[in-house]
Formats: C-alpha cells, structure tokens, sequence
C-alpha cells in the first residue's frame, strides 16, 4: 500500500515536472513568436516607408541649384536628367517623362518650352497671371441698381444676334420672348436675370467697334474689365457647365423630348468647343467631356436655331438698321458642324509622329493620311463657308496689319475666315514634327524637304487669316494670340536652324513682324496679361538678329 502511494505520488511529481517544463517552453516559444512577428512588423514598415521615399523620389524631381536625381530603384528606371533651370519642383502633376516627350506645338507642352529656349513652366505662369483676386469673387453688399431703357436693351439683343449667336446657337426661337419678358419685371437675382443680363452685356460690348472702346466709352467699364479675356475665370464656369451637360445626358433627363434634347445637344458641343479652345495651351484641368463625343449626337438640323421667330427679327431691324442682319438658319448649323468637325481634327494633328525604338519621330505617311482627312472636310463645306486657298504668290501690303485691324465685316465672312484660319493652323501641326525631326538631328534627310516646305507655307497662311480674323472674331482672342504665339515661335526656330536658314521664303520673315505687330496693338493684350507676356517673349524673339 505504501508502495503503490509512493509510486502515485512519484508519478504525480513527474507530471507535475513534465507540465511545468511544458509550460517553460510554450512561454519560450510564445516570446520568440512574439519577437519574429515584431522583427517582420518593423521589416515590413521599414520596406513601406522606403518604398514610399522611394516613389517621392521619381515625383519629387528636385533642380533647385541642383542637378536632378532619380532614385536608382528599380535599376534603369529612368537615367539621371541634366540640370534644367527649377522646373518641375517638389509638387508637380506633370508627367516624371516630360523631357522625353515630343515636343508639340502647344504652351503646355513643357519639351516644346525647352526646345523654344523658354521656361517650361510657362502655361503654369500664364494661369498665374490670369487668375482674378478672389476678393472680386465676393458677392456684392449693396444693390446694384441696374435701370434698363428699352430700346437699348433691344439694340443689345440685336447686335448679340447678330455677332455672337451664331458661334455657339445655345438658345431656343423662344429667347426673344423670354427676353422681353424679363425687361418689363423686376430684375430679382436668378438664373433666368443672369442669362438676360449676360445677353445684354455682351450685346452691349459687341455694339463697339472694339475692345478698346468699349472699355474707354461704356459707363460700365468697370464691369466689363471683370469679365472679358480671362480664359481662367471662363474655364471655371465652363468646367461647371461641363459637369451639369454631363449628368442631365447621363440621367436622360429629356430623353422624351425632342426639342429640349437638341437644345441640350446644341450646349454639350458649345462647352465642348469652349473647353477645347481654353485648354488647349494653358495647364488647366479637364472635364473629361471629350469621352462623351463619340456617344452625343450631333444636333438636328430640322429646328430652327434662331435665338427668335422670323416675324420678331422685323423689330430687331427697325431697331437697328443694317444690310446684313443675323446669318440665315442654313449657314448657322453648316459653321457649328464644321466646326465640330475641325475641333476634332485640331485634336489629331499632333498624331503626325510614330514610336520607332523607343522614340517618337515624325511619320510623313501618317501626315500624308491627316492632309488627307483635313482636304476632304474642306472639300465638303458648304459653298456659303467653303473658303478659297490662299495665293502663295499675292504681296502683303506695307500696312497689312493696319488695314486688316480696322476692318469689320459680315458674320458669314468671320466664321469663313474662322475655320480659314484653323485649317491651316492645323497643317502646321500636321507637318511641324517634320521640322523638329530636322532640327534635331541637323540633316535634312531626316524628314522629306516638301513636308518640311508645307510647314513654313502653312504658317504664312496661317498668319495672314488670323490677322484678319482677330476684328471679327471677339468669341476667342485668346485662343487665336496663344495659337499666333506658338507657331510663330516654333517657325523662327525652324526658320533660323542652320539647315533651314537658306530656303526660308521673305514672307515667312515678314510674318514674324506682322505677329509681332497683332501682339502690340492688339485689343485682348491691352485686357489680357498672360497675352501680354506672351506679346512681350515673342517680340524680344523675333525683333533680334536673324
């Protein structure tokens, strides 16, 4: 008996022993597994945290007084850049390639700047200097106390008609009416005295012969100044309207009706023309309204798309007397849709190029494809707009820009000489990178010399149509001064390489005075202070020796 207790208990102490051990040992095992998991948890934090200085690295280029650098992880990433003024700095949203893109023939195109000699930070000045004090953003406190007389808020419906409408027909044949009923109420702030308000002003404005007077004779000058040439302030409201086109075409919000749908219609393709002719150069934000342009329709052409009805336009003629008064219905719809159309071929003209090893380098079949395109659009206009080609041959006056500058003409003329004007700007486009190909590698046998040619010809056009076009095209000066800026700056570069310097023809010479001329007289430099500077760069370019 005493036996088997001394072997029970022997046994129980064993037991006891073998679970203390047991228990040493999950305690041990427990600390290492705590410790391995805490040397992972800070393995892992540390590879985050230099991943993520890593990253910072490839966006944060930094060239203050530097050289830039780029993180060698992963290896060969990209190669070490050469030390270029203080662009891009530590916060940028522009692509870590820009040095390696091609250099378009745009502002915002920071290699085309570099190409030019110029700060590739340019298009970010540009909105610098456009941009208003947010103070004159403030709603005012005080009542403005506007006081309508009649026949002259007739007089600005008219000459809105009559100068304005047809670049973008938003307004329905009802409008006038609207108008008129809104005259003889209470003007109470809303959407419907701020569309009536607007038609008046820029009637108002359009009734002068220019800009210029407008802001020294109009007793609302003050008014004026807040509004007109400020590309920035129009593309914040237009990326607004942008938005609201979008969602009620999402929502099919008119789906059931016809006649509100092409008016719809009719809006999208006029912020979308607006948003292109603002963005085009300066380093703003998109709307993303372009991913909708192969899915909108265009509008239908059965509706009238007078901003009144044919017996109200007897008024409007009474009230101000003129030969031509308003552009028929017919041509209206022919310039919107040529329009569109050039809008989109405005877009592929920089596609000219093709990848080869890595490179992007002009491609004279893809040119030949986009000449192709932009020569049927002609040959399909209406004879009402279809414009004739110029003539190489014809001599500019001594005073071109002067004679040209005082010279307004008829609505149909202006959108004829318009899309003129941007169908030779988009052949430059077309056949630039022919140029640069050349300028780049210092052989003329890098591009075919007639492209090369037909770039230089299409300059010279380009110029001499927009010089006649500025006057009567008060929709846009900014976009025509942005657009003379460039090419003219890409041409005398092209003009003064070695290569090139002997074939230049004197009227692409002569064209540098004229631009630099529209930059100096111009009305948009005079309101404008991003066309100002760039009045200011290209005629400190072009006035030095050839």
């Amino acid at each position: 008996m005493q036996g088997d207790e001394s072997r029970s208990h022997a046994t129980c102490a064993d037991l006891g022993g073998q679970n203390a051990i047991n228990k040493s040992q999950h305690a041990l095992f427990s600390k290492l597994t705590q410790g391995w998991l805490l040397r992972r948890h800070d393995e892992g934090i540390s590879a985050i945290t230099e991943r993520l200085d890593h990253l910072y690295g490839l966006v944060s280029i930094r060239l203050i007084g530097q050289e830039a650098r780029i993180f060698e992880e992963p290896p060969g990433y990209l190669p070490e850049l050469p030390p270029l003024r203080d662009y891009p700095l530590d916060e940028s949203i522009i692509s870590r390639h820009w040095r390696k893109e091609f250099p378009f023939m745009t502002i915002q195109t920071p290699s085309m700047m570099c190409l030019l000699d110029l700060n590739p930070r340019l298009a970010a000045q540009l909105v610098a200097k456009e941009r208003t004090d947010v103070s004159a953003l403030s709603t005012p406190n005080d009542a403005l106390g506007f006081a309508f007389q009649y026949e002259d808020a007739i007089r600005a419906f008219g000459d809105f008609y009559d100068r304005m409408h047809h670049w973008y027909p938003i307004f329905s044949s009802e409008t006038f009416d609207f108008y008129l009923e809104k005259l003889t109420s209470p003007l109470i702030p809303s959407s419907d005295a701020c569309i009536l308000l607007l038609v008046a002003a820029i009637g108002s404005v359009a009734q002068c012969p220019s800009l210029t007077e407008a802001y020294d004779t109009r007793p609302d000058s003050r008014y004026i100044s807040k509004a007109l040439s400020k590309p920035c302030q129009a593309h914040d409201y237009i990326l607004m309207a942008s938005s609201k086109a979008q969602a009620i075409l999402k929502c099919r919000l008119f789906e059931d009706d016809e006649r509100q749908s092409d008016i719809l219609r009719r809006s999208f393709w006029s912020i979308l023309l607006i948003e292109s002719d603002l963005s085009y150069h300066i380093d703003m934000p998109e709307s993303n309204i372009w991913k909708f342009d192969d899915r909108i329709l265009l509008p239908g052409v059965q509706t009238s798309w007078q901003p009144c009805y044919e017996d109200q336009r007897k008024l409007l003629y009474s009230m101000r007397p003129s030969n031509s008064f308003g552009m028929p219905s017919d041509t209206v719809k022919a310039y919107f849709l040529a329009q569109i159309a050039m809008c989109r071929m405005v877009r592929r003209c920089t596609t000219s190029v093709i990848v080869s090893q890595g490179q992007e380098r002009y491609s004279s079949v893809v040119a030949m494809e986009l000449t192709y395109q932009l020569d049927t659009w002609h040959s399909h206009l209406p004879l009402s707009i279809r414009f004739e080609h110029h003539d190489v041959a014809v001599a500019l006056p001594d005073d071109f820009v002067k004679s040209v500058s005082s010279s307004r003409t008829s609505s149909v003329i202006a959108v004829t000489g318009f899309l003129q004007m941007q169908y030779y700007l988009c052949f430059a486009g077309i056949y630039w990178p022919a140029v640069h190909s050349v300028i780049s590698t210092g052989t003329l046998e890098a591009a075919p010399i007639a492209d090369c040619k037909r770039f230089f010809e299409s300059y010279v056009h380009f110029v001499i149509t927009a010089a006649s076009v500025i006057p009567n095209c008060p929709h846009n000066p900014w976009s025509i001064y942005a657009n003379l800026f460039i090419t003219t700056m890409a041409c005398f570069k092209g003009a003064n390489d070695p290569c090139f310097r002997s074939t230049i023809e004197p009227d692409v010479r002569r064209c540098f005075a004229i631009v630099a001329e529209l930059f100096k007289i111009g009305d948009a430099v005079k309101v404008s202070p991003a066309i100002a500077k760039l009045g200011l760069i290209l005629r400190e370019r072009v006035s030095g020796p050839y």
